[in-house]
C-alpha cells in the first residue's frame, strides 16, 4: 500500500508514479532515502513501485525494512504479503496479510487480498470467514446515505406530527419532540461514523498517493456538508409532517 505522508521532496516521484515512469520514480525515492534512510512513507511507496515493476525480493526488502521501523502500520504488512505471494509463498503471505488485518480490521484491500489466497491455498473455510467480512465492509457504503436520510425524514415527518396532534400541551409537545431531536442527534452521529468508516475503507484501496492527499483536504468540508443536508431533510420533514396533519384536521 501505498502512503501520502510523504516528505517534501518526493513530489517528483509521485509524479512519476502517475505518469507510469516507476523506474525513474524509484530512483527518486532512492535519493530520498539516502538522506532519510528509515523513513518508512518513502520505504513504503517504493516498495509498491518495485512491486508494480516486478522486482519483488526488492520489493520485500523494502517492506522488511520499513517494518523494523514501525511494525504497527498494516500498510507495510500488506506490502510485505503482496511481495511474498508474487514470489510463490502464499503461506508467509497470509501471515503477513493477517497481520495487517490484526492491526487495522476495517482494511478491505487486506481482507480481499487475504481472501484470495486463502481461496488459492484451497482453505475454503477461512476464504468464505474472510469474503463475509468484506462484504460487511464495502456493500453498504454505496447505500448507506439512502437510510440515513429516510430516517431523517421521517424523524422530521413524526416531530412535525407531534407539535400539530399535541397542540397546545406544552410539557407534553416538548418532552416528545425533545425525544425525537435526540433520535435525530443520534443519527447525525451515525452518520459521521458511516463516513468516517467508508472514507477509511476508500482509503485503503487508493492507488496514488496524490489522490488521498486530495481526499484529506476535502474531508472536513465534506463532513459538514452531509450534516447540514441531514438538518436540511430534517426540516422540510418537519414541514410535511406539520402540513399534512394540519390538512387531516
Amino acid at each position: 500500500m501505498p502512503h501520502s505522508d510523504l516528505p517534501l521532496g518526493c513530489e517528483e516521484a509521485i509524479q512519476l508514479t502517475q505518469e507510469g515512469r516507476l523506474t525513474e520514480a524509484v530512483s527518486c525515492y532512492d535519493r530520498a532515502l539516502s538522506s532519510s534512510p528509515d523513513n518508512t512513507a518513502i520505504l513504503s511507496n517504493k516498495a509498491v513501485a518495485l512491486i508494480s515493476l516486478g522486482r519483488y525480493e526488492e520489493s520485500l526488502a523494502c517492506s522488511k525494512q520499513a517494518l523494523r521501523v514501525d511494525p504497527y502500520d498494516s500498510d507495510l504488512w500488506i506490502n510485505k504479503g503482496i511481495a511474498l505471494d508474487k514470489l510463490g509463498r502464499p503461506t508467509e503471505a497470509t501471515d503477513a496479510l493477517e497481520q495487517a488485518v490484526a492491526i487495522n480490521p476495517y482494511n478491505a484491500y487486506a481482507r480481499a487480498l487475504l481472501g484470495i489466497i486463502y481461496q488459492n491455498l484451497e482453505m475454503t473455510g477461512k476464504a468464505e470467514a474472510q469474503n463475509r467480512k468484506l462484504q460487511e465492509l464495502v456493500f453498504p457504503r454505496e447505500y448507506a446515505w439512502f437510510y440515513f436520510i429516510t430516517a431523517t425524514f421521517l424523524l422530521g415527518i413524526l416531530l412535525g406530527g407531534i407539535m400539530s396532534v399535541e397542540g397546545k400541551p406544552i410539557p407534553v409537545t416538548l418532552g416528545s419532540a425533545g425525544i425525537i431531536i435526540l433520535f435525530f442527534g443520534v443519527v447525525c452521529i451515525l452518520y459521521v461514523r458511516a463516513r468516517r468508516l467508508q472514507i477509511e475503507i476508500h482509503r485503503d484501496v487508493v492507488s496514488s498517493p496524490a489522490r488521498e492527499t486530495g481526499r484529506r483536504g476535502r474531508g472536513l468540508g465534506s463532513e459538514a456538508a452531509a450534516l447540514l443536508l441531514l438538518v436540511f431533510v430534517f426540516i422540510i420533514g418537519t414541514a410535511s409532517g406539520i402540513a399534512v396533519w394540519q390538512y387531516f384536521r
